[in-house]
């Protein structure tokens, strides 16, 4: 009842393309950031003032356009898949957002990330099984005031239920040990929040 009184409270989300995208997701069972954690991620961006962002997954850019569109910034995003890459393309295109989204097709794990530059905050939102490896990759291009911010991490609920399926309990037994690794990390504050799927938000600690 406490969320159906929020999200009621809350603003709706109006850009038309960004309604379009999500009906897109849902049709098409594309797995994008939840409304409220889109919103709880701007939020970040803004009060960390962040400019340039990275960001491992990108689906159909839903979340790199509204991150765009909502903040002054920049985003560099990585897709593996060509389908979602293509998709991701034809979007970026339709919001008129080309100069401002870089779109890199390549698994993120095969990434010369040396490449890149530095960021203010780096968004994880791809395979699931991997974000330890994300984390340890992609942490060293970020800036001295940096945040890194993970998404599904109580993966639907599965994270604490009862599963049978040998697959998808091995999956969810990954996840669990991604939750215990960061925020056991004693070069970030990390805070595992109950918004949209789970998200933490770490921030480098000041030495």
């Amino acid at each position: 009842m406490i969320n159906t009184y929020l999200s009621n409270k809350n603003k709706k989300e109006t850009n038309e393309l960004l309604v379009s995208l999500r009906r897109y997701a849902n049709e098409h069972k594309v797995p994008i950031i939840t409304f409220e954690g889109i919103n709880f991620l701007n939020q970040i961006i803004r009060l960390k003032e962040a400019k340039r962002i990275l960001e491992i997954g990108t689906a159909i850019a839903y979340s790199s356009i509204n991150m765009v569109t909502s903040n002054d910034c920049y985003v560099t995003t990585i897709e593996r898949d060509e389908k979602m890459y293509k998709e991701a393309l034809k979007n970026i295109k339709s919001a008129g957002l080309e100069d401002k989204i870089n779109v890199i097709f390549n698994d993120a794990l095969e990434v010369d990330e040396t490449n890149l530059g530095e960021f203010d905050l780096i968004f994880i939102d791809a395979a699931k099984a991997q974000s330890i490896k994300f984390f340890e990759k992609y942490e060293k291009l970020l800036s001295s005031k940096g945040v890194i911010v993970t998404d599904n991490l109580v993966f639907h609920g599965l994270v604490i239920a009862e599963i049978k399926d040998r697959n998808l309990k091995q999956l969810v037994r990954k996840i669990d040990t991604f939750n215990d690794y960061v925020v056991s990390l004693e070069e970030y504050d990390t805070f595992i929040y109950p918004i949209g799927d789970g998200m933490s938000v770490s921030i480098k600690r000041k030495w």
